[in-house]
């Protein structure tokens, strides 16, 4: 081997060790942001918050974010990636095509509402920064739409497949459109854990998720 190509060796393995710290530095700082911002939320953390969380100093974040709306949208991003993970590959708590609805519902909603009560203030920013973070108030539009689409993308493949499996199996039939049925549920899972906050409590996940189910079978039950 010459030592042109040799040179692009060290080059090239000198590149993937440097990418591969910055890539852990960077996902330290979005762990460190989700610890801040699960507290605070987003519009009351800050970047000396999570510096100081983190053990940083506050300009060494720009070497890895533009601002903390960045920070916030990159670690959108990952947690939604994550949690379509537990949902479709957590073993024992995943769902499944082999599963009933009834089953797969309390699958996704326990999950669900532990996600949502762990990182409260979080899963609330990301919905208040969906809705009211565009156009020009946002600094990073394209992040935020690929955010957008991203969520979105994630219920299809998470919890739209427990709809389908159920209505091939004539488990269910739906009134309205799927997705629609999604958000809705979503917003059902916020509202709870909203109400725990508020109440400074937090019920049992498992029955929590059981009467959730039994109320998307059975209704209100109006007599």
């Amino acid at each position: 081997m010459s030592n042109t190509g040799i040179d692009e060796e060290k080059q090239d393995k000198a590149k993937a060790i440097s990418n591969k710290i910055h890539d852990l530095k960077s996902n330290l700082i979005l762990d460190a942001s989700l610890t801040v911002f699960s507290q605070k939320g987003f519009a009351s953390a800050t970047l000396e918050d999570i510096a100081q969380e983190m053990g940083f100093s506050k300009a060494s974040l720009y070497n890895y974010y533009p601002d903390k709306e960045g920070i916030f949208l990159a670690l959108a991003i990952r947690e939604t990636e994550r949690f379509i993970n537990d949902v479709m590959d957590s073993g024992d708590s995943s769902v499944s095509s082999e599963l009933s609805f009834k089953e797969n519902m309390h699958r996704y909603l326990k999950l669900k509402l532990e996600y949502s009560s762990k990182y409260f203030h979080f899963i609330v920013s990301m919905n208040v920064f969906e809705l009211f973070k565009c156009g020009d108030e946002c600094k990073n539009p394209n992040k935020l739409h690929e955010y957008v689409d991203f969520k979105e993308d994630v219920m299809k493949k998470s919890l739209l497949p427990i709809f389908d499996w159920a209505i091939e199996k004539k488990e269910v039939a739906l009134m309205f459109d799927k997705m629609d049925f999604c958000r809705l549920i979503d917003g059902m899972c916020l509202g709870i854990i909203h109400s725990w906050i508020l109440n400074n409590r937090i019920d049992d996940i498992s029955k929590t998720a059981d009467q959730l189910v039994e109320f998307l079978i059975n209704g209100i039950g109006v007599k």
